[in-house]
């Protein structure tokens, strides 16, 4: 059967974006396709926070290094095509997104053995199941010389954790999806570090004491050889330049000094050297430097302090936990020059709501609380409620929509104050497809 890219769009979005523990549905599909991702050599990363702009870097790194590499992230701000990327290096970056006709040929080819699974264990594949088989297809088909793929929730039970990775990457680990995954520290890393497998080399971002506990006796227990930020490969420099970063950094084969990474926030130095050390195991030799510069002008990370406005300075961020909201907070201080600074705000009901608010509210002389469009967005009247009072500072506003909340912030905005979108991706999707189109 032959889908429409409509129909295809249809039968994704079907399944809804709940979430079913346990590998049994896709083990099943993947054994029925051959297991295609057994046929890719694997970046697969993990961790609360900075996988997707890590996993984009490595992506551009291994291009230029001459490899076809695959790159599959979650969420997407706007369209589901956006998880799926091709990247390669001709004279230069090119980078091609699954286009219309791929998707519907990819779901369209998916479909009868995606049913056999269904009928055979009377459970549905969830939406991020799909997907998920949908890249290790897709990739497979391509013949990819690399494939990064970022987990969508924990490690463990994570349907992408079906790959045999080459190299397994832990960014830092932090409380998020509690009702899954824990309420500390440790119960996420117990998740997490189970993308380490046996063959696979480890590198890590800094990690709390009772994670890198359970890191180093993961590594020992499969054999994998670790490097840890700070212990094995360092951060030498890292300092704001006019449009992102500049970053030197040293690991155990090579210097890389002053590379410009076109990205705003300190721990985006922090997350290229996590790159860098991650391709050079999987290549494993030295990154060439006058490719690396180059790979690295190429990359972007949409709604992740990404700019989409200036006169008033309008910045999109999908933080969405305490862990990413405190980074956030430092890199306004840092990375951004204004008079006055506005904050639209939509988390989901199942965050720590609390915890962001405390951390993101007092950084604002004005706050706005809007609602996307998702079930699982609070409602503005209960981001009101456990909004902190700052001496000063206005009770926030509440507008309902979206759209209407970055129209309000804008339209009370001088041209030298700033605008910030943030508290889920699914706000900052709708408020850049608002502004962009």
């Amino acid at each position: 059967m032959s889908l429409s890219y409509p129909e295809a769009k249809a039968l994704l979005d079907s399944r809804g974006f709940g979430i079913t523990p346990g590998l049994d549905r896709i083990e099943m599909l993947m054994r029925l396709l051959s297991n295609p991702q057994l046929s890719i050599p694997t970046v697969h990363l993990a961790g609360t926070n900075g996988k997707t702009s890590t996993a984009r870097m490595i992506t551009a790194i291994l291009a230029a290094h001459g490899l076809s590499t695959g790159l599959y992230t979650s969420p997407h701000l706007n369209d589901v095509e956006e998880r799926f990327v091709l990247a390669g290096w001709d004279e230069g970056p090119s980078w091609q997104q699954m286009s219309a006709d791929e998707l519907a040929a990819t779901v369209s080819y998916l479909l009868p053995f995606t049913e056999m699974v269904e009928n055979e264990m009377g459970q549905t594949l969830t939406y991020f199941e799909l997907t998920t088989a949908m890249a290790f297809e897709w990739m497979s088909e391509r013949s990819v010389g690399a494939g990064v793929i970022e987990t969508g929730l924990g490690g463990r039970w994570d349907a992408t954790n079906l790959v045999q990775s080459t190299v397994a990457v832990l960014m830092p680990v932090d409380v998020d999806h509690a009702t899954f995954l824990g309420s500390t520290p440790r119960a996420n890393g117990e998740e997490k570090v189970d993308i380490i497998k046996e063959g696979a080399s480890a590198v890590s971002a800094p990690q709390a004491a009772e994670v890198m506990e359970l890191l180093v006796a993961r590594t020992q227990a499969v054999g994998a050889p670790l490097a840890v930020l700070g212990r094995d490969f360092f951060v030498d420099s890292n300092e704001t330049a006019v449009g992102g970063r500049a970053v030197t950094v040293r690991t155990g084969r090579a210097a890389y000094e002053d590379l410009f990474l076109p990205l705003h926030g300190t721990h985006q130095g922090t997350n290229l050297a996590v790159a860098l050390a991650a391709s050079e195991a999987f290549l494993n030799r030295t990154l060439d430097f006058d490719l690396l510069q180059a790979a690295l002008a190429t990359v972007t990370s949409p709604g992740r302090l990404e700019v989409v406005g200036r006169r008033p300075l309008v910045v999109l961020d999908g933080a969405h936990n305490p862990h990413a909201a405190a980074a956030l907070r430092q890199t306004l201080a840092s990375d951004f020059l204004f008079k006055n600074l506005t904050i639209v705000l939509s988390i989901f009901e199942d965050k720590d709501i609390a915890a962001m608010l405390q951390t993101l509210v007092p950084a604002a002389d004005r706050v706005i609380l809007t609602r996307a469009e998702n079930p699982r967005s609070a409602r503005p009247e209960v981001l009101s409620a456990a909004a902190p009072v700052v001496p000063g500072q206005d009770k926030p506003e509440i507008v309902h929509r979206i759209q209407d909340a970055v129209d309000r912030a804008i339209q009370i905005s001088d041209e030298d104050d700033m605008v910030l979108v943030t508290g889920s991706i699914h706000a900052v999707g709708e408020a850049r497809r608002h502004l962009l189109g």
